[in-house]
């Protein structure tokens, strides 16, 4: 049986690109080794011995507030937890830290069963191996992205601060279709909002903002 790090679980509306507007549960797997200097959820990058909790803690549904502090899940209980606490919410977003550095197969395919509807958040360094019915949203950053991944994704979220962020993925967004690619402004900038909504205007690309952080959710 699968276990996971898990830094928390939570109910919220999807602030970012397709699903916008979407209420969802949230899972943050723990775990990335990306690095990105703007990452806005640096807490939940390490592994530290000092910040584990006991195994199937339940607190990581109940944080209050962001903190490095996760969980080693069973997929049984968390699987559990989660369909009992998510009301009438049915979208499941699985993010991270980085997802895949983790096993969701087998995670996806009993979530889907139960009747979610499945998105999982990712930079695309690792394998993207989760079920074909799965909502891909595929966020390159700095680093190399495994070439399958371009083709698995069901939209780009792109973040960018910088025309360089755009230009290092060029020949791989040049073979995505149109309405699948967003451009999201890195922290709100308003140089950076102003570059996606060029970029957008000229090459026909969405626009998607973290809408969620106008409006105060986590």
């Amino acid at each position: 049986m699968s276990v996971f790090f898990v830094n928390e679980v939570f109910c919220s509306i999807q602030g970012e690109g397709a699903w916008t507007g979407t209420p969802a549960i949230f899972l943050r797997l723990q775990g990335c080794k990306v690095g990105c200097p703007w990452c806005d959820t640096a807490y939940a990058l390490e592994l530290r011995k000092e910040d584990r909790l006991p195994d199937d803690d339940a607190r990581v549904f109940d944080k209050g507030g962001a903190s490095p502090a996760y969980t080693c899940a069973r997929e049984s209980w968390l699987v559990r937890e989660l369909l009992a606490r998510r009301g009438a919410i049915r979208h499941v977003v699985i993010t991270g830290g980085e997802p895949c550095s983790q096993p969701i197969a087998s995670l996806t395919s009993v979530l889907l069963r139960e009747g979610c509807r499945v998105q999982v958040e990712t930079s695309g360094t690792q394998p993207v191996d989760c079920d074909a019915s799965t909502w891909v949203t595929l966020s390159p950053k700095a680093v190399p992205v495994s070439v399958d991944n371009w083709a698995r994704a069901d939209e780009i979220k792109l973040p960018v601060r910088h025309m360089e962020d755009v230009q290092r993925h060029e020949a791989y967004l040049a073979t995505i279709p149109a309405e699948k690619i967003r451009l999201q402004p890195v922290s709100r900038d308003a140089a950076a909002t102003d570059l996606c909504v060029r970029l957008c205007l000229e090459r026909n690309w969405r626009l998607s903002l973290q809408t969620h952080k106008f409006i105060n959710l986590h």
